[in-house]
């Protein structure tokens, strides 16, 4: 694959907005919308409903959890007895077969229309329903401008040989992002926690919807941190397998490996991002800045934090 331009690559992952698309059900949660739901899913969920009795309504074109399935625990058990039943049956290989045992914090509306973790679901599922997902992208450059980029190794159940951002990774449910972030660096780069604290800095967040070859509809969320570097000698090295090395690249290495689409996409996003603020991007050089950065915020007018 070949971008011709940085609004192409950018492109590659702001790739959709299912508030357009008619043939999704909604799935709604106290009366507010929080995923999109394909006839797939839909028809899979009303056989599980029908196999299982799942705490789970289809009706007209709304999914939602029936009336005595109304807390936390109990939505997260009934959503979750949804996915295993899923996966057993063999209905969805894509995501299901990426079963990770994490649990991703769902967001509804509470009081006072705010915010709140409606229940948790297990990661992999998360796509089949439209649901919003959170994660943190870390930039760590040296003194002299280059930066550390990892590329994911090939046994990766998503985008193997793909190059990355210096470190990433999902928000559990129950976990800040900032100490994901400094999970993150310590698992999958080997830095120390005390570096990581002291160097790094919240710089922004993105969003953006994102629908996968397959079809799957993802709105993300990423919480976004910068890492300066106090010595070029700092050393990122593949800790836990996520990666299979690290390599250091000026600028122009990036753009060009961006233009060749060899970037995981929604790290495009991400370095985008860092170039804007940086001053790498700018309106004078990119004939195409206020789009990319109008792309780097699409609000998925769901319910976040």
């Amino acid at each position: 694959m070949v971008l011709n331009s940085l609004l192409d690559v950018a492109y590659t992952c702001q790739n959709d907005d299912p508030w357009t698309d008619a043939s999704l059900y909604s799935f709604l949660c106290d009366g507010v919308q929080i995923g999109f739901v394909p006839q797939s899913v839909w028809d899979a969920v009303q056989d599980c409903i029908k196999t299982v009795q799942a705490p789970l309504q289809c009706e007209g074109r709304t999914m939602t959890f029936a009336p005595t399935c109304s807390t936390k625990d109990a939505r997260t058990e009934a959503i979750n007895q949804v996915a295993q039943w899923l996966r057993e049956q063999r209905r969805f290989p894509d995501p299901l077969d990426g079963w990770r045992n994490e649990q991703y914090g769902i967001y509804s509306l509470g009081p006072a229309q705010r915010p709140i973790i409606a229940f948790t679901l297990e990661r992999s599922a998360c796509a089949l329903f439209g649901f919003a997902t959170y994660g943190v992208h870390l930039t760590a450059y040296t003194p002299d401008h280059r930066i550390w980029v990892p590329k994911r190794a090939a046994n990766k159940a998503t985008w193997p040989g793909y190059y990355d951002n210096s470190v990433a990774g999902g928000i559990t449910a129950g976990e800040m992002p900032f100490e994901t972030m400094v999970r993150e660096c310590e698992e999958e780069a080997g830095l120390d926690a005390a570096l990581v604290r002291a160097h790094t800095h919240t710089a922004s967040v993105i969003t953006y919807f994102y629908k996968t070859p397959l079809g799957w509809r993802q709105p993300e969320m990423q919480y976004i941190y910068d890492l300066a570097l106090p010595s070029n000698d700092i050393q990122l090295a593949p800790s836990d397998g996520e990666a299979e090395s690290f390599e250091l690249m000026d600028k122009d290495t990036i753009l060009q490996r961006m233009f060749a689409g060899e970037f995981k996409p929604n790290c495009t996003l991400v370095l985008l991002d860092f170039f804007i603020r940086h001053g790498w991007l700018t309106p004078e050089n990119e004939k195409d800045y206020s789009a990319i950065a109008a792309l780097l915020h699409t609000p998925l007018r769901v319910p976040t934090p």
